[in-house]
């Protein structure tokens, strides 16, 4: 038994089997609320719904994309996205294992970016019914589960990341996940059986459960497998046989592995799509294990449970670069930090939540451990935040099960406290550029943190009003006259409820009415018009690839046009290989190449710039310092068109080629003109071709020796466009090429990213493909016209699928089993 005088595990009440339309009532009001929130800026901007940064230039560009490659059948390679992908592996972190972008394919196109805002609010809605079905088996009414349903959908972690879209669709089912977990738990948990019970239906929900959050995002299906294993040891070691131990962690293992088992279809697409990406190797190491980088990120993080949050890349107080993207925020709408408060006062005792919870502080404030739910990456994030909210939100909705106690007040009054705190800090007097004693500039993004102190403020006053203004009892007479005393308990939940769901709607709205604010409205309509509803028309007859400036990111991906800058975390690993060894560019988010790149460009057969004249305000192109042999061909919807006179077809062959070895003692960015001069290759290809090929081996000496002006470069993006292929046909399972007349025995280079799974044949005949110039593609062959015929099989396809058929059987096998038990004991 808890302190709260019942125990901690299903203790609902009041008729719980009479509640079932709740969870109905818990979307649709929540799905309601989100719109609400929202419904401002729709009335104030119009539709579509426009926010700013990675909504706009990622999450709805990469539903549209998505949506096309579905709607044409293209599951496999991917054309459009950056050098080229596959859809497993370039998506499967956004969306692709998403239910909710499934839903869109059911509408056509134009209808995205209409979507998204009533797609978020699904996602909301789900949030709150899931954490009400999770809290409900916890509290005795369906009020208090309510309002702890609420707060964890509308929690700022939510708001805070909008933006990223894709994050809510892991948050929204966790609750689900937890709960099945604890179900699997419950079969074993203190029990004094010596024998093995099947655990039948608690099972089989474990695994769906583990199956689908895996395949929803891999990335936060790790940290909350790591968040379990720790809930694990807080809550199940201690009071357990070593017995009933090893029953659970055995359970709770085959299941999940079984559920990743199911799921490996997907997986191993998935991952073998990001294998190798740079960002997966920046580990966290040395002090920075230890100590945060900056002390402000301390304060930064006690803010973000005080008050309502910063938006994603614009910081007020306490802000630093290593929070932009970091998702730093925890805030719960009208309790903030006061539930958390009173359930510790509340229970004096050793108590799983507590435990839980001051455990995640600890997480919270060490670096190497907040970096372990990132696989121990070394840039900061706080995007496992929303599972210790969900039993913030749990305490705080068990603390209200005990009404109007002296606990919950002090909580209420430290929660203010902590607020008030950093208004005066705020409020504290500063030193400006010139060294004058200034007021009201402690905060970066002043307008953004004064909204959230209004915000935070009104509902700080909302707090002190619930907690200590509403009456607790009412004296009333019954029939015979006589005075009774009867709680307020139904008019105090009915109150509380409606003010929690008016806070659950401005704490979402003030984040939203921040982002939206942030891009004007001219902006928004050149956004739509420029991107949605509109498009560049530019000669695509044979294949080619464009590039829009940073005004503009992501545009072309839209417009259908294939681009060299892209602005995508989960590319091929190649295509970081490719732009580090070739070009000396470091890729993080984005390949975008320098305009003085005139030689990477032409590799990689750029032909187009799309340079924004309306938005732009460095017109690099039309200033006469854009990339050298560009010029201007046309304008189309606010954009400068400008083409490349060096344009190169795709498949074209070299007269020369350097070891990498060589290649890698010249400074690259000094030798792009030599990139359509040689062809780069691996050492040990260049030892097995050797006098195989008519092709001349150049030293970096030699490329020193003989260095190429602008006309020199020209004249050998000619030659190579004169070798170039007659046709390139591409679709979702590779390319088929015709080449040119041919002299010699040489190799074919193709921009197309080297991944496994590409296979060649040449007139029909199996042939290599070659990695060159670090990351791309080249194929052998003779002399003559070819036909080449590159085809592409998802790394881990095959794999996948067999282990998943695999899967499905054991757990085909059983359910039967289960069945079986249950007939029998019935």
């Amino acid at each position: 038994m808890s302190d709260f005088g019942f125990k901690d595990y299903k203790v609902s009440s009041d008729n719980a089997e009479k509640r079932w339309y709740v969870p109905v009532i818990m979307f649709t009001s929540s799905y309601v609320m989100y719109i609400l929130a929202v419904l401002p800026i729709f009335i104030s901007r119009g539709l579509p719904f426009f926010y700013y940064g990675d909504y706009n230039i990622q999450q709805v560009p990469f539903y549209i994309l998505a949506h096309r490659a579905v709607r044409s059948g293209e599951f496999f390679w991917n054309w459009n996205v950056d050098l080229g992908g596959t859809m497993f592996g370039d998506f499967a972190f956004y969306l692709w294992g998403s239910p909710f972008f499934w839903i869109t394919t059911l509408f056509p196109e134009t209808a995205i970016p209409y979507l998204m805002p009533f797609l978020m609010a699904m996602k909301y809605a789900s949030a709150a019914t899931c954490a009400y079905l999770y809290i409900r088996r916890y509290v005795r009414k369906y009020t208090n589960a309510m309002i702890g349903g609420y707060l964890f959908a509308f929690s700022g972690f939510n708001a805070c990341n909008i933006v990223f879209n894709h994050f809510t669709d892991s948050v929204a089912f966790f609750p689900l996940f937890l709960m099945a977990f604890e179900e699997l738990m419950a079969v074993d948990d203190k029990g004094g059986h010596c024998r093995f019970r099947l655990s039948g239906r608690k099972f089989i929900f474990f695994v769906i459960m583990t199956m689908y959050m895996s395949v929803v995002n891999y990335y936060f299906f790790f940290g909350q497998v790591l968040f379990l294993l720790i809930y694990f040891c807080i809550r199940y070691l201690r009071g357990n046989s070593f017995v009933n131990i090893r029953r659970m962690f055995l359970r709770a293992l085959s299941g999940g592995v079984l559920g990743v088992m199911i799921a490996a279809f997907f997986l191993l697409q998935a991952f073998a799509g990001v294998q190798g990406n740079s960002r997966l190797d920046n580990f966290i190491t040395g002090y920075d294990m230890l100590i945060y980088p900056s002390e402000k990120l301390i304060w930064d993080i006690i803010k973000s449970v005080s008050m309502l949050p910063d938006i994603i890349g614009k910081g007020t107080l306490f802000y630093t670069g290593t929070v932009k993207n970091a998702s730093l925020a925890a805030y719960i709408p009208l309790f903030g930090i006061s539930g958390v408060v009173a359930f510790f006062l509340l229970n004096k005792k050793r108590h799983w939540e507590k435990s839980m919870l001051i455990l995640c502080a600890v997480f919270a404030f060490i670096p190497v451990f907040n970096a372990s739910f990132s696989m121990f990456n070394s840039a900061y994030y706080a995007r496992w935040y929303y599972m210790p909210i969900l039993l913030m939100c749990l305490m705080t909705a068990q603390v209200l099960e005990r009404g109007k106690s002296p606990q919950l007040k002090k909580g209420a009054l430290v929660a203010v406290a902590m607020f008030l705190i950093f208004v005066v800090i705020y409020l504290l007097p500063s030193k400006n550029d010139d060294g004058k004693v200034v007021f009201f500039n402690m905060s970066d993004n002043n307008k953004i943190f004064v909204r959230d102190m209004i915000g935070s403020a009104i509902l700080s006053l909302l707090l002190i009003g619930v907690v200590f203004a509403l009456p607790r009892n009412k004296k009333l007479k019954n029939i015979e006259g006589i005075e009774i005393k009867r709680p307020l308990i139904r008019l105090r939940d009915k109150v509380i409820l409606g003010v929690v769901i008016a806070s659950c709607i401005l704490s979402t709205f003030i984040p939203i009415k921040n982002g939206s604010s942030i891009i004007s409205d001219r902006g928004k309509e050149k956004w739509q018009e420029q991107m949605l509803f509109n498009k560049v028309d530019v000669d695509q007859s044979q294949f080619c690839r464009g590039e829009v400036d940073s005004t503009s990111t992501n545009y072309d991906m839209v417009w259908g046009v294939p681009s060299i800058h892209c602005f995508l975390s989960t590319v091929p690993s190649e295509i970081f290989d490719f732009l580090k060894g070739s070009c000396g560019i470091t890729r993080t988010v984005e390949t975008n190449i320098p305009v003085t790149r005139a030689g990477a460009r032409a590799l990689l057969s750029a032909r187009y710039y799309f340079e924004n004249a309306i938005i732009s305000k460095n017109r690099v192109y039309s200033n006469g310092e854009g990339t050298d042999g560009y010029y201007f061909a046309d304008n189309q919807d606010g954009f400068d068109i400008f083409e490349n006179l060096n344009f190169i077809p795709m498949g074209f062959t070299f007269e020369h080629y350097i070891r990498e070895s060589e290649w890698d003692k010249l400074k690259a960015a000094d030798y792009d003109y030599d990139l359509v001069r040689v062809l780069i290759i691996p050492d040990d290809v260049a030892d097995e071709y050797s006098g195989k090929l008519a092709m001349t081996e150049l030293t970096s000496g030699d490329l020193k020796a003989d260095e190429l002006d602008y006309n020199s470069f020209a004249k050998e993006c000619s030659d190579r466009a004169a070798t170039s292929c007659q046709s390139f046909e591409t679709d979702t399972y590779g390319f088929t090429a015709r080449t040119s007349m041919i002299k010699d025995n040489t190799l074919v280079f193709f921009s197309v990213p080297c991944t496994e799974g590409f296979s060649c044949k040449v007139d029909g005949v199996e042939t290599p493909i070659i990695t060159a110039d670090y990351g791309l593609m080249a194929i052998p062959v003779s002399g003559g016209i070819h036909e080449i015929r590159v085809d592409y099989e998802p790394e881990g396809f095959k794999a996948g699928l067999g282990i998943s058929f695999f899967g499905i059987l054991i757990f085909a096998i059983y359910i039967a089993a289960a069945i079986k038990n249950i007939k029998k004991n019935d």
